[in-house]
């Protein structure tokens, strides 16, 4: 059962780590997109309208991953709950539909089983 601990706390660690990856992410490029615009006013040079389109050229790719991650997001909060209810009761609905675990009946949760390495 050691292994499902730390499978748990490895998931939680990343979660976390993602989740404040892409609070930084949609921050700093607003951020940096604002920034861009204002200096309009005094860049003036062709530099400027390269860097906008190079912006411009990214927002669909960080638009469509920042999408896309929440729901990577969520999926490991209700993976995390799984692990946590299979731990404190021995059943915790695991091996269901879209849980991404495929275990069998007693079968104990381990890295080894989702990770051929």
């Amino acid at each position: 059962m050691a292994g499902v601990v730390n499978d748990i706390e490895a998931l939680a660690e990343f979660r976390a780590h993602l989740k404040q990856f892409n609070h930084d992410l949609a921050e700093n490029f607003a951020t940096i997109r604002g920034h861009w615009r204002e200096l309009g006013e005094v860049w003036r040079d062709d530099m400027y309208g390269r860097f906008g389109e190079a912006l411009e050229e990214v927002t669909p790719g960080i638009t469509h991953y920042l999408s896309a991650t929440q729901a990577h997001e969520a999926h490991l909060a209700a993976l995390i709950e799984q692990l946590r209810g299979y731990l404190e009761t021995g059943t915790g609905g695991l091996g269901g539909v879209g849980s991404g675990l495929g275990t069998g009946a007693g079968h104990q949760v381990s890295r080894r089983d989702r990770d051929p390495r």
